[in-house]
């Protein structure tokens, strides 16, 4: 992870809006970058920070032996079971470029912020507002290869390939505008929101920096809805 990339310090500026912070669980921030960002949330006042992903490393691991105040936890972060197990609450959470690429979207959204207490940082890329606000596209099997966030092109269909991103990585195309709804319905709002424009994508795509903090609890929302049990009888 190098300091002076213009992505890096977008990201960190993200912790930075949120430090100090007294503790913190980061999602998926181990690929390509060994788990750097979640050693930045000690560096912004964490005693603890967890880092939650299916991918470990050898570096990440030289981090955890240098550094007590991380904890890992080995495993998909869509899995309730798993976040289940999990039974901290965390001053911030951090989600870094994964949004995209989970099938279950917004159930995986609803897990990650059910850890976090305070605020929460959330880095992407977006595709721009179009005519509609709240906008996501479902991109596996579309011919429109606008609708793709990266410049270059993959011919070949590889499903999360781990030694390369490409275009099958890209499950959602999501508008700025969605975020903010997706985070409003959680019981977040957005305090401070930043873009980066990046040689890497598209011109209808840029890299959108979000911190929101928790205002509110919404006893209304989908994961409170259960099944309702007995036996539904009709004069048929």
């Amino acid at each position: 992870m190098d300091p002076s990339d213009p992505l890096v310090k977008f990201k960190l500026a993200l912790l930075d809006a949120v430090a100090p912070m007294s503790s913190a669980i980061v999602f998926g921030d181990t690929y390509r970058v060994d788990g750097l960002y979640t050693v930045a949330t000690l560096e912004r006042g964490s005693k603890r920070s967890l880092l939650v992903d299916s991918l470990e490393t050898p570096r990440w691991q030289e981090h955890r032996l240098a550094n007590p105040q991380l904890d890992f936890v080995k495993g998909d972060f869509g899995d309730p079971f798993l976040m289940g197990s999990i039974r901290e609450q965390f001053d911030v959470g951090v989600v870094f470029d994964i949004l995209l690429h989970q099938p279950p979207l917004l159930h995986t959204l609803n897990l990650m912020l059910s850890k976090v207490e305070r605020a929460v940082c959330i880095a992407q890329p977006c595709l721009d507002e179009g005519d509609r606000e709240n906008l996501l596209v479902y991109l596996p099997g579309s011919n429109d290869h606008d609708l793709y966030p990266l410049k270059t092109d993959s011919v070949e269909y590889r499903v999360f390939d781990v030694n390369e991103v490409n275009q099958s990585h890209w499950i959602w195309a999501m508008t700025p505008s969605f975020i903010r709804r997706a985070l409003l319905g959680e019981g977040f709002e957005i305090t401070d929101e930043r873009t980066l424009d990046h040689p890497d994508l598209t011109e209808r795509w840029s890299w959108k920096g979000f911190v929101a903090e928790r205002v509110r609890a919404n006893p209304a929302h989908w994961s409170h809805q259960r099944p309702t049990s007995g036996l539904y009888t009709t004069p048929w």
